[in-house]
């Protein structure tokens, strides 16, 4: 079913993750803590996936390009303070002692290195100039057929990772999958398809068991960086296991359940009566 977005909804959309993003950033500087690094990653994520589906003329324009470019560096930045956050939540289920002083510690320092790099960023971002998209830059069939395109392309993708993952449970494939159904699920929701909310809690779904499985990943190889600690063979150890049972959940949930992105519905043949 072709996109119902119009050329002025899509310049509208951008135009206004862009105002979102700005007032993330202020945020995100003035307090630094989680949940305005989450709330400046979801921003950003959405105006990278509205800025995939604009025609190459809005999307080439010099301001635009810096303003998406310093956003994913951005992006990048608060995301490494969201894995040691990550990390710190899990360290503050362990029981009281040297160790878990340690961690913490030790991660205190991390966040604050992380954190001198993310403000930067932001900053940086904060400073260029702020792109609006006119409408007449996205005017025509060539919006509704970009959007279309992009929608395709990353279906197909994630189709063809799901099935892989559920074969394999490679990691590099399980990171591709989760953050190609995220994009997905951010471009159908500002596509606005009646068609999509099962398709869309189903990718939720999937997003959040294999973001629970990475946590344990970041554990696992944060763990193994502080192996002098006595305690850290039983603690990865018992990290592994529990990554294998949600793998193996995930696995089971799963498999056998068709394709992931519903084909698309063919259309009605009219049928006569003789």
């Amino acid at each position: 079913m072709p996109s119902r977005i119009t050329p002025q909804q899509l310049a509208k959309a951008l135009n206004r993750n862009v105002e979102t993003v700005d007032a993330r950033l202020a945020e995100f500087v003035r307090s630094g803590d989680s949940p305005s690094t989450a709330a400046l990653r979801r921003a950003v994520r959405r105006l990278l996936t509205t800025y995939s589906v604009l025609p190459k003329s809005a999307r080439k324009g010099k301001r635009v390009r810096r303003y998406v470019s310093l956003a994913r560096e951005v992006a990048k930045a608060v995301g490494r303070i969201r894995d040691v956050d990550t990390i710190a939540s899990w360290t503050m289920q362990l029981s009281e002692g040297k160790d878990k002083r340690s961690f913490l510690s030790d991660l205190a320092k991390l966040r604050s290195g992380n954190m001198r790099v993310a403000v930067k960023e932001a900053k940086d971002l904060s400073k260029a100039n702020r792109p609006s998209i006119d409408v007449d830059d996205v005017r025509g069939k060539d919006a509704a057929r970009r959007v279309g395109k992009v929608e395709r392309r990353l279906s197909k993708r994630v189709d063809k990772e799901f099935e892989e993952f559920l074969e394999t449970q490679e990691v590099d494939v399980m990171h591709a999958l989760r953050k190609d159904s995220k994009r997905l699920r951010h471009l159908l929701e500002l596509v606005a398809r009646e068609e999509s909310p099962a398709f869309l809690a189903r990718l939720q779904s999937i997003q959040d068991d294999l973001g629970a499985i990475r946590d344990h990943d970041l554990v696992i190889a944060y763990l193994r960086k502080r192996v002098r600690l006595t305690s850290t063979g039983l603690l990865i150890r018992e990290e592994i296991a529990k990554r294998h049972a949600r793998l193996e959940d995930f696995v089971t949930k799963n498999r056998g359940q068709g394709h992931l992105v519903p084909a698309p519905a063919k259309p009605q043949v009219a049928t006569h009566a003789h």
